[in-house]
């Protein structure tokens, strides 16, 4: 059973949380210190050098819960690349049915049977035939202090009318309080798949536009910042963040600018299936986006 204060957060949080929803904040003075202490430089032993691999890819399915503003949760599934320098971000409608074990079931009806992740996280994985054995949920609180840490977003098209913003798609810098109501937006257009892929596009324009440079060098420091946080859920550990930190590490350091896609460039969804009705993936479409993205992983 997940606990709702892990202290662990995994890496794929922080390359999602370094996104928004995963995330960049001030380094800790104590860190600070670390990274410009003065010290021989010695060559490291081979045997401590670690190599990145797709053995280092990894699969969150990141949620934001927000109940008192009586909207749908929203989720996001990350697929980290570090070897590739790539992170893919999926949106799934809160709408989404699929059967399971010969059940028709909905990820919003599996999301609240424990309100943590874990059944939203086994629905995703079941759906898509891939791994999906970590998840992170944010409440409100949470996802506002991880977007400030990050830097929010800057030039995103906002193609919705609230607040200032006109939504004739001009390019607009977003506060974290405007990132959370736009990904929580219940009247887009084409309905939870259009809020879907936009969170997945607003996440997508977090990690393009963060500090690359400042995401590596404070890698632990915005780790221990968040691992305390209240409205954090997480099944993500100490030993999640350790076995990957390295290839986060240099995906940040190596990236010109991340090669990030949102599910509507990844492969064509039944939008039309939408309307307020409840959202069907096709199985092969479900098979083209495993085979581009998730080769090394399928079940």
């Amino acid at each position: 059973m997940s606990k709702k204060k892990s202290g662990h957060i995994a890496i794929p949080f922080l390359a999602t949380l370094f996104i928004g929803l995963i995330i960049i904040g001030g380094a800790a003075m104590m860190l600070i210190k670390y990274l410009n202490r003065e010290e021989p430089l010695t060559e490291a032993p081979a045997k401590d050098v670690k190599t990145v691999t797709e053995e280092n890819d990894h699969t969150v399915l990141l949620i934001l819960s927000t109940p008192e503003q009586e909207c749908k949760s929203t989720f996001v599934l990350m697929r980290s690349m570090p070897k590739d320098k790539k992170i893919l971000f999926i949106g799934i409608p809160a709408n989404t049915i699929a059967v399971i074990d010969g059940k028709q079931r909905r990820i919003e009806d599996a999301f609240r049977e424990d309100g943590k992740g874990a059944r939203a996280a086994d629905f995703v994985e079941k759906v898509f035939g891939v791994p999906v054995e970590r998840y992170m949920t944010f409440n409100s609180d949470a996802f506002r202090r991880a977007c400030d840490m990050t830097g929010c977003v800057s030039a995103f098209p906002v193609d919705i009318q609230f607040g200032s913003f006109k939504g004739d798609g001009s390019r607009e810098n977003l506060s974290s309080e405007q990132m959370e109501t736009y990904a929580t937006y219940s009247l887009f257009p084409g309905g939870e798949p259009d809020r879907a892929f936009k969170s997945a596009a607003l996440m997508q324009y977090m990690v393009n536009g963060a500090d690359a440079r400042a995401v590596a060098d404070h890698l632990e420091a915005n780790f221990d910042q968040m691992i305390n946080h209240s409205g954090i859920f997480t099944n993500i550990t100490r030993s999640d963040y350790n076995n990957v930190k390295h290839a986060i590490k240099y995906m940040f350091e190596c990236k010109s600018e991340f090669n990030s896609i949102t599910i509507a460039e990844a492969y064509k969804l039944n939008t039309e299936k939408d309307a307020g009705k409840d959202f069907i993936i096709s199985k092969s479409q479900i098979d083209e986006l495993k085979k581009k993205y998730f080769t090394s992983e399928e079940n």
